[in-house]
Protein backbone atom coordinates (compact mmCIF):
# COMPACT_ATOMS: atom_id res chain seq x y z
CA UNK A 1 0.00 0.00 0.00
CA UNK A 2 2.75 2.85 0.69
CA UNK A 3 3.88 1.98 -3.18
CA UNK A 4 0.57 3.72 -4.10
CA UNK A 5 0.55 7.65 -4.83
CA UNK A 6 -1.20 10.34 -2.49
CA UNK A 7 -3.00 11.69 -4.93
CA UNK A 8 -5.01 13.79 -2.93
CA UNK A 9 -1.14 15.95 -1.67
CA UNK A 10 0.25 15.42 -5.22
CA UNK A 11 -2.38 17.08 -6.64
CA UNK A 12 -1.87 19.88 -4.26
CA UNK A 13 -1.21 22.75 -7.58
CA UNK A 14 -4.18 22.20 -9.34
CA UNK A 15 -5.54 25.27 -9.41
CA UNK A 16 -8.92 26.41 -10.57
CA UNK A 17 -11.04 29.50 -9.34
CA UNK A 18 -13.92 28.92 -7.23
CA UNK A 19 -15.67 32.03 -4.65
CA UNK A 20 -17.46 31.34 -1.92
CA UNK A 21 -17.26 33.79 1.13
CA UNK A 22 -17.01 32.51 4.33
CA UNK A 23 -18.03 34.32 7.54
CA UNK A 24 -18.64 31.78 10.63
CA UNK A 25 -20.01 32.93 13.84
CA UNK A 26 -19.67 31.84 16.79
CA UNK A 27 -17.77 31.57 20.41
CA UNK A 28 -15.78 28.94 19.18
CA UNK A 29 -14.87 26.63 16.36
CA UNK A 30 -18.30 24.73 16.46
CA UNK A 31 -19.52 26.40 13.20
CA UNK A 32 -17.05 25.68 10.75
CA UNK A 33 -16.77 22.12 12.06
CA UNK A 34 -20.55 21.25 12.19
CA UNK A 35 -20.60 22.85 8.32
CA UNK A 36 -17.96 20.33 7.38
CA UNK A 37 -18.82 17.02 8.96
CA UNK A 38 -22.47 17.83 7.68
CA UNK A 39 -21.20 17.29 4.17
CA UNK A 40 -18.81 15.02 4.69
CA UNK A 41 -21.62 12.90 6.57
CA UNK A 42 -24.10 13.57 3.77
CA UNK A 43 -20.93 12.82 0.91
CA UNK A 44 -20.56 9.20 2.55
CA UNK A 45 -21.39 6.64 0.41
CA UNK A 46 -23.58 4.47 2.84
CA UNK A 47 -24.16 1.27 0.64
CA UNK A 48 -22.36 -1.35 -1.27
CA UNK A 49 -19.10 -2.46 -1.46
CA UNK A 50 -17.74 1.29 -1.43
CA UNK A 51 -19.67 1.66 1.75
CA UNK A 52 -17.85 4.15 4.42
CA UNK A 53 -15.39 5.26 1.86
CA UNK A 54 -16.22 8.83 -0.18
CA UNK A 55 -16.69 8.68 -3.71
CA UNK A 56 -13.57 8.70 -5.94
CA UNK A 57 -11.53 9.24 -2.23
CA UNK A 58 -11.28 6.02 -1.23
CA UNK A 59 -7.69 6.08 -0.49
CA UNK A 60 -8.30 8.68 1.58
CA UNK A 61 -11.23 7.66 4.13
CA UNK A 62 -8.60 7.38 6.83
CA UNK A 63 -8.04 11.09 7.07
CA UNK A 64 -11.77 11.97 6.81
CA UNK A 65 -12.51 9.40 9.42
CA UNK A 66 -9.88 10.94 11.75
CA UNK A 67 -11.76 14.45 11.03
CA UNK A 68 -15.15 12.90 11.85
CA UNK A 69 -13.98 11.48 14.90
CA UNK A 70 -12.43 15.21 16.18
CA UNK A 71 -15.92 16.56 15.04
CA UNK A 72 -18.15 14.00 17.60
CA UNK A 73 -15.65 15.08 20.38
CA UNK A 74 -16.35 18.36 19.46
CA UNK A 75 -19.90 18.84 18.62
CA UNK A 76 -21.31 15.36 20.03
CA UNK A 77 -23.49 14.37 17.36
CA UNK A 78 -24.05 10.79 17.46
CA UNK A 79 -23.91 10.98 13.46
CA UNK A 80 -20.26 11.91 12.80
CA UNK A 81 -19.94 9.37 15.05
CA UNK A 82 -21.62 6.49 13.03
CA UNK A 83 -19.89 8.09 10.16
CA UNK A 84 -16.79 7.70 11.04
CA UNK A 85 -17.36 4.24 12.45
CA UNK A 86 -18.78 3.18 9.05
CA UNK A 87 -15.47 4.53 7.63
CA UNK A 88 -13.73 2.66 9.80
CA UNK A 89 -15.63 -0.72 8.74
CA UNK A 90 -14.35 0.49 5.54
CA UNK A 91 -10.80 0.26 6.06
CA UNK A 92 -10.79 -3.29 8.16
CA UNK A 93 -12.78 -4.69 4.96
CA UNK A 94 -10.39 -2.58 2.22
CA UNK A 95 -6.74 -3.07 3.85
CA UNK A 96 -6.85 -6.82 4.89
CA UNK A 97 -4.85 -5.99 7.71
CA UNK A 98 -2.57 -3.86 6.03
CA UNK A 99 -3.14 0.03 6.91
CA UNK A 100 -1.88 3.31 5.39
CA UNK A 101 -0.50 5.49 7.89
CA UNK A 102 -3.39 7.90 8.07
CA UNK A 103 -5.83 4.53 8.11
CA UNK A 104 -3.99 3.04 11.16
CA UNK A 105 -4.28 6.37 12.82
CA UNK A 106 -7.86 6.86 12.03
CA UNK A 107 -8.50 3.78 13.46
CA UNK A 108 -6.80 4.81 16.85
CA UNK A 109 -8.84 7.37 17.05
CA UNK A 110 -12.22 5.38 16.54
CA UNK A 111 -10.62 2.77 19.87
CA UNK A 112 -10.31 6.29 21.70
CA UNK A 113 -14.13 6.86 20.93
CA UNK A 114 -15.38 3.89 21.60
CA UNK A 115 -17.43 2.46 24.49
CA UNK A 116 -13.99 0.46 26.05
CA UNK A 117 -10.91 2.29 24.85
CA UNK A 118 -8.32 0.02 25.80
CA UNK A 119 -10.63 -3.36 24.00
CA UNK A 120 -12.01 -3.06 20.49
CA UNK A 121 -11.94 -3.86 17.10
CA UNK A 122 -10.53 -1.06 16.27
CA UNK A 123 -7.58 -1.43 18.72
CA UNK A 124 -7.36 -5.54 18.31
CA UNK A 125 -6.72 -4.47 14.29
CA UNK A 126 -3.68 -2.26 15.28
CA UNK A 127 -2.21 -4.49 17.61
CA UNK A 128 -2.63 -7.29 15.29
CA UNK A 129 -0.84 -4.89 12.46
CA UNK A 130 2.14 -3.80 14.36
CA UNK A 131 2.22 -7.75 15.85
CA UNK A 132 2.39 -8.93 11.93
CA UNK A 133 5.37 -6.30 10.79
CA UNK A 134 7.55 -7.38 13.47
CA UNK A 135 6.99 -11.08 13.06
CA UNK A 136 7.32 -10.73 9.34
CA UNK A 137 10.02 -12.63 7.60
CA UNK A 138 11.20 -9.38 6.66
CA UNK A 139 10.77 -7.59 10.03
CA UNK A 140 9.59 -4.21 10.60
CA UNK A 141 12.52 -2.85 8.50
CA UNK A 142 11.73 -4.61 5.47
CA UNK A 143 8.31 -3.38 5.59
CA UNK A 144 9.52 0.32 6.03
CA UNK A 145 12.23 -0.29 3.22
CA UNK A 146 9.03 -0.24 0.94
CA UNK A 147 9.50 3.74 1.29
CA UNK A 148 12.69 3.81 0.01
CA UNK A 149 12.56 5.67 -3.42
CA UNK A 150 9.07 7.22 -2.37
CA UNK A 151 9.13 10.93 -2.61
CA UNK A 152 10.29 12.21 0.79
CA UNK A 153 7.68 14.38 1.95
CA UNK A 154 5.25 11.89 1.07
CA UNK A 155 7.31 9.02 2.95
CA UNK A 156 6.87 11.49 6.26
CA UNK A 157 3.50 11.80 6.06
CA UNK A 158 2.48 7.77 6.48
CA UNK A 159 5.12 6.94 8.63
CA UNK A 160 4.21 10.16 10.87
CA UNK A 161 0.49 8.60 10.97
CA UNK A 162 2.11 5.11 11.48
CA UNK A 163 4.38 6.27 14.66
CA UNK A 164 1.28 7.85 16.61
CA UNK A 165 -0.44 5.06 15.82
CA UNK A 166 1.92 2.58 16.79
CA UNK A 167 2.53 4.08 19.68
CA UNK A 168 -0.95 4.39 20.73
CA UNK A 169 -0.89 0.62 20.93
CA UNK A 170 2.29 0.41 22.63
CA UNK A 171 3.71 -1.74 19.90
CA UNK A 172 6.86 -3.03 20.52
CA UNK A 173 8.88 -1.86 17.84
CA UNK A 174 7.62 1.98 18.27
CA UNK A 175 10.69 3.18 18.61
CA UNK A 176 11.98 1.69 15.55
CA UNK A 177 8.79 3.27 13.45
CA UNK A 178 9.93 7.04 15.44
CA UNK A 179 13.52 6.74 14.04
CA UNK A 180 12.40 6.11 10.63
CA UNK A 181 10.42 9.24 10.84
CA UNK A 182 13.37 10.86 12.04
CA UNK A 183 15.00 9.42 9.36
CA UNK A 184 12.77 9.95 6.28
CA UNK A 185 12.55 13.63 7.93
CA UNK A 186 16.41 14.26 6.73
CA UNK A 187 15.72 13.96 3.48
CA UNK A 188 13.25 16.31 2.99
CA UNK A 189 14.07 20.01 1.46
CA UNK A 190 12.64 22.39 -1.18
CA UNK A 191 12.83 19.66 -4.05
CA UNK A 192 10.46 17.73 -1.70
CA UNK A 193 7.11 18.08 -3.19
CA UNK A 194 5.59 19.38 0.30
CA UNK A 195 8.25 20.62 2.29
CA UNK A 196 6.63 22.89 5.36
CA UNK A 197 4.15 20.26 5.47
CA UNK A 198 6.15 17.49 5.89
CA UNK A 199 7.93 19.36 8.74
CA UNK A 200 4.95 20.07 10.44
CA UNK A 201 3.32 16.15 10.05
CA UNK A 202 6.91 15.08 11.19
CA UNK A 203 6.46 17.65 14.59
CA UNK A 204 3.28 16.30 15.35
CA UNK A 205 4.05 12.49 15.57
CA UNK A 206 7.37 13.53 17.20
CA UNK A 207 5.95 15.57 19.72
CA UNK A 208 3.22 13.28 19.95
CA UNK A 209 5.36 10.59 21.12
CA UNK A 210 7.95 11.87 22.98
CA UNK A 211 10.49 14.11 24.04
CA UNK A 212 11.96 17.20 21.30
CA UNK A 213 15.28 16.70 22.88
CA UNK A 214 18.97 17.36 21.55
CA UNK A 215 18.86 14.42 19.10
CA UNK A 216 20.49 15.10 15.78
CA UNK A 217 18.13 14.88 12.99
CA UNK A 218 21.06 13.88 10.63
CA UNK A 219 23.95 12.53 12.49
CA UNK A 220 25.66 11.43 9.65
CA UNK A 221 25.32 14.40 7.51
CA UNK A 222 24.21 11.81 4.63
CA UNK A 223 20.47 14.00 4.48
CA UNK A 224 19.71 16.91 3.04
CA UNK A 225 21.98 20.31 3.86
CA UNK A 226 18.69 22.00 5.31
CA UNK A 227 19.28 19.34 8.40
CA UNK A 228 22.81 19.87 8.96
CA UNK A 229 22.92 20.87 12.49
CA UNK A 230 19.58 20.68 13.77
CA UNK A 231 18.44 18.83 16.47
CA UNK A 232 14.91 17.49 17.49
CA UNK A 233 14.71 20.97 19.80
CA UNK A 234 14.89 22.88 16.97
CA UNK A 235 11.50 21.78 14.84
CA UNK A 236 9.09 24.11 16.48
CA UNK A 237 11.36 27.11 15.88
CA UNK A 238 11.96 25.72 12.29
CA UNK A 239 8.12 25.30 11.95
CA UNK A 240 7.29 28.72 13.31
CA UNK A 241 10.24 30.44 10.87
CA UNK A 242 7.74 29.44 7.83
CA UNK A 243 4.53 31.43 9.07
CA UNK A 244 3.54 34.31 7.51
CA UNK A 245 3.80 36.96 9.29
CA UNK A 246 1.79 39.87 10.33
CA UNK A 247 1.32 42.14 7.05
CA UNK A 248 1.87 39.89 4.29
CA UNK A 249 -0.78 37.95 2.24
CA UNK A 250 -2.35 34.74 3.74
CA UNK A 251 -0.74 36.41 7.43
CA UNK A 252 -1.07 33.42 9.95
CA UNK A 253 -0.95 30.71 6.82
CA UNK A 254 2.42 29.02 6.10
CA UNK A 255 5.05 29.27 2.87
CA UNK A 256 5.07 25.68 1.44
CA UNK A 257 8.95 26.02 0.79
CA UNK A 258 12.17 26.41 2.89
CA UNK A 259 13.11 29.01 1.06
CA UNK A 260 9.65 30.58 1.14
CA UNK A 261 9.78 31.17 -2.85
CA UNK A 262 6.89 29.77 -4.95
CA UNK A 263 9.17 27.45 -6.91
CA UNK A 264 9.83 28.94 -10.22
CA UNK A 265 6.85 27.58 -11.57
CA UNK A 266 4.37 30.25 -10.92
CA UNK A 267 2.77 28.28 -7.76
CA UNK A 268 1.93 30.96 -4.99
CA UNK A 269 4.20 30.91 -2.04
CA UNK A 270 1.84 30.56 0.81
CA UNK A 271 -1.00 30.05 2.14
CA UNK A 272 -1.77 26.29 1.53
CA UNK A 273 -4.65 24.55 2.76
CA UNK A 274 -2.80 21.16 3.80
CA UNK A 275 0.71 23.57 5.06
CA UNK A 276 -1.53 25.51 7.36
CA UNK A 277 -3.03 22.10 9.11
CA UNK A 278 0.00 19.89 9.47
CA UNK A 279 2.25 22.98 10.59
CA UNK A 280 -0.93 23.83 13.13
CA UNK A 281 -1.09 20.50 14.30
CA UNK A 282 2.81 20.79 14.55
CA UNK A 283 2.79 23.75 16.63
CA UNK A 284 0.25 22.81 19.15
CA UNK A 285 1.62 19.36 19.64
CA UNK A 286 5.26 21.03 20.67
CA UNK A 287 4.24 24.09 22.45
CA UNK A 288 0.56 24.36 22.78
CA UNK A 289 -1.80 27.69 22.23
CA UNK A 290 0.42 30.65 21.87
CA UNK A 291 0.49 33.85 19.30
CA UNK A 292 1.29 30.73 16.09
CA UNK A 293 -1.70 29.08 16.66
CA UNK A 294 -4.37 31.69 17.62
CA UNK A 295 -2.63 33.44 13.76
CA UNK A 296 -3.11 30.30 12.21
CA UNK A 297 -6.51 29.08 13.44
CA UNK A 298 -7.94 32.74 11.97
CA UNK A 299 -6.21 31.76 8.60
CA UNK A 300 -7.81 28.24 8.56
CA UNK A 301 -11.54 29.47 9.71
CA UNK A 302 -11.16 31.46 6.71
CA UNK A 303 -10.63 28.69 4.49
CA UNK A 304 -13.83 26.73 5.19
CA UNK A 305 -16.57 27.53 3.03
CA UNK A 306 -20.18 28.45 4.22
CA UNK A 307 -21.32 24.61 2.59
CA UNK A 308 -18.53 23.54 4.50
CA UNK A 309 -16.65 22.83 1.50
CA UNK A 310 -12.94 22.86 1.94
CA UNK A 311 -10.48 23.67 -1.03
CA UNK A 312 -6.56 23.27 -1.74
CA UNK A 313 -5.77 26.67 -0.86
CA UNK A 314 -7.30 29.13 2.27
CA UNK A 315 -8.06 31.73 -0.35
CA UNK A 316 -11.15 29.22 -1.44
CA UNK A 317 -9.19 28.67 -4.55
CA UNK A 318 -8.31 25.30 -6.38
CA UNK A 319 -9.25 21.62 -6.14
CA UNK A 320 -12.11 20.42 -3.86
CA UNK A 321 -11.55 17.45 -1.71
CA UNK A 322 -13.47 15.44 0.99
CA UNK A 323 -9.97 14.88 2.57
CA UNK A 324 -9.06 18.33 2.85
CA UNK A 325 -12.44 18.66 4.75
CA UNK A 326 -11.55 15.72 7.11
CA UNK A 327 -8.06 17.04 7.78
CA UNK A 328 -9.77 20.07 8.59
CA UNK A 329 -11.96 18.70 11.09
CA UNK A 330 -8.75 17.29 12.62
CA UNK A 331 -6.89 20.28 13.17
CA UNK A 332 -9.80 22.47 13.76
CA UNK A 333 -10.91 19.93 17.01
CA UNK A 334 -7.38 20.24 18.25
CA UNK A 335 -6.61 23.98 18.54
CA UNK A 336 -10.46 24.56 19.11
CA UNK A 337 -9.62 23.94 23.11
CA UNK A 338 -12.27 25.16 25.39
CA UNK A 339 -11.35 26.87 28.32
CA UNK A 340 -9.50 29.22 25.88
CA UNK A 341 -10.36 32.43 24.88
CA UNK A 342 -12.60 32.58 21.89
CA UNK A 343 -11.53 32.90 18.42
CA UNK A 344 -14.41 35.30 17.70
CA UNK A 345 -13.76 38.72 19.02
CA UNK A 346 -9.90 38.64 17.53
CA UNK A 347 -12.22 39.12 13.99
CA UNK A 348 -12.19 43.10 15.43
CA UNK A 349 -8.92 43.34 15.75
CA UNK A 350 -7.69 44.41 12.08
CA UNK A 351 -4.28 45.90 12.99
CA UNK A 352 -3.23 42.54 15.52
CA UNK A 353 -2.51 44.41 18.01
CA UNK A 354 -5.04 42.22 20.62
CA UNK A 355 -6.83 45.40 21.08
CA UNK A 356 -9.45 46.68 19.25
CA UNK A 357 -8.85 50.71 18.79
CA UNK A 358 -8.81 53.43 16.66
CA UNK A 359 -5.93 51.52 14.44
CA UNK A 360 -9.13 48.85 13.87
CA UNK A 361 -11.18 52.04 13.29
CA UNK A 362 -8.87 53.58 10.54
CA UNK A 363 -8.71 49.74 8.93
CA UNK A 364 -12.07 49.66 9.04
CA UNK A 365 -13.03 53.38 7.48
CA UNK A 366 -11.17 51.87 4.19
CA UNK A 367 -13.89 49.70 3.33
CA UNK A 368 -16.69 51.50 4.89
CA UNK A 369 -19.58 51.47 2.00
CA UNK A 370 -17.57 49.51 -0.10
CA UNK A 371 -18.50 45.56 -1.26
CA UNK A 372 -16.59 42.95 0.55
CA UNK A 373 -15.24 42.13 -2.33
CA UNK A 374 -13.04 44.96 -2.82
CA UNK A 375 -9.18 45.11 -1.51
CA UNK A 376 -9.88 47.87 0.14
CA UNK A 377 -7.83 51.82 0.41
CA UNK A 378 -4.11 51.18 -0.09
CA UNK A 379 -4.30 47.83 0.51
CA UNK A 380 -4.37 47.69 3.76
CA UNK A 381 -6.75 44.80 3.89
CA UNK A 382 -9.30 42.66 2.03
CA UNK A 383 -12.84 44.14 2.51
CA UNK A 384 -13.92 40.86 3.57
CA UNK A 385 -12.31 40.58 7.07
CA UNK A 386 -14.61 43.88 7.87
CA UNK A 387 -18.06 42.24 6.63
CA UNK A 388 -18.64 40.84 9.82
CA UNK A 389 -22.60 40.42 9.25
CA UNK A 390 -21.59 38.49 5.78
CA UNK A 391 -24.52 40.54 3.66
CA UNK A 392 -21.61 41.24 0.89
CA UNK A 393 -21.39 44.67 1.77
CA UNK A 394 -19.37 46.83 4.56
CA UNK A 395 -21.86 49.48 6.30
CA UNK A 396 -24.21 49.67 9.52
CA UNK A 397 -24.54 46.38 9.86
CA UNK A 398 -20.83 45.64 10.45
CA UNK A 399 -19.97 48.70 12.59
CA UNK A 400 -22.62 47.85 15.03
CA UNK A 401 -20.79 44.19 15.68
CA UNK A 402 -17.56 46.37 15.51
CA UNK A 403 -18.99 48.80 17.97
CA UNK A 404 -19.03 45.79 20.66
CA UNK A 405 -15.66 45.41 20.99
CA UNK A 406 -14.68 49.26 20.44
CA UNK A 407 -11.62 50.28 23.51
CA UNK A 408 -12.08 46.59 24.44
CA UNK A 409 -9.19 43.37 24.38
CA UNK A 410 -9.83 41.06 22.10
CA UNK A 411 -10.09 38.68 25.40
CA UNK A 412 -12.92 40.41 26.67
CA UNK A 413 -15.71 38.07 27.31
CA UNK A 414 -17.91 41.08 26.34
CA UNK A 415 -16.63 41.48 22.92
CA UNK A 416 -19.70 40.12 21.03
CA UNK A 417 -19.01 37.57 17.51
CA UNK A 418 -21.12 37.90 14.85
CA UNK A 419 -23.09 34.86 13.54
CA UNK A 420 -23.81 34.65 10.24
CA UNK A 421 -25.83 31.88 10.86
CA UNK A 422 -28.56 33.96 12.36
CA UNK A 423 -27.43 37.92 13.30
CA UNK A 424 -27.85 39.31 16.51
Amino acid sequence: MVTSCRTVIVGFFFWGVISNQVCFGSSSISGPIKVCADRLEELQTKQGASAGSWPGESYFTGSIVAGMVGAYEVEGDANYKTCAELGGDYILYSAQGNFYGDEAFALSRLSQISNNSSQNIWRTALIDFYFNVEHDVDGIEGYISQFVGAEPSTAVFYIANHVVAAYYVHAEDKQIWRQALIDYLAQVDDSSDFPVMGLGVATWALATTGSLDNTLIDPSGAGAAYWNGKKLADLTDLLRSHQVPKGEGYAGSFYWRFDHSGGGSGEGASGYTEDAIFASLGLMAASGINASIRAVREALLRGVGRTGIVWEHLSQQGAIYSAYAGEMLHVLSEIGIPGWAPVGPFIYDLDDDDSIGPGDLSMFACCWLHPSSDSGCSGLLPCIDCDFDCDGFVGPGDLSWFATGWLKRCDDPAVLWPSCQGGM
